[in-house]
């Protein structure tokens, strides 16, 4: 199950989200509002996706009243058996070393 917990993105937040790296083509806006993609979790940092780079993604990283945006690379984690799966069902598409299960545990 999913986190959720939701977060309203300042807009500095989302300026600097756009300045550190090119995104892909056709991008559209930021969103002005996030929920974090990690499992359920009652401590640590929270997770959402601002914007698709070609060798990972932005992430909005929040815990309290500390809120920070990185480029991260996508976790390395892969369903192994993933016959009669699409690709994007077999891997994992949260940010490298993140909290709790794998996306693709949450298709199984």
């Amino acid at each position: 199950m999913r986190c959720g917990t939701s977060l309203e993105v300042p807009a500095g937040m989302r300026a600097a989200a756009l300045g550190l790296a090119v995104g892909l083509p056709g991008e559209g806006p930021l969103p002005v509002s996030v929920s974090c993609e990690l499992d359920k979790h009652d401590q640590g940092e929270h997770a959402a996706r601002l914007r698709e780079l070609f060798d990972g993604a932005v992430w909005v990283m929040w815990e309290g009243d500390e809120i920070k945006v990185q480029p991260i690379a996508y976790c390395e984690s892969f369903r192994s058996s993933h016959v009669g799966i699409s690709m994007s069902s077999a891997l994992c598409w949260l940010p490298d070393a993140h909290l709790g299960g794998h996306t693709w545990e949450r298709c199984a």
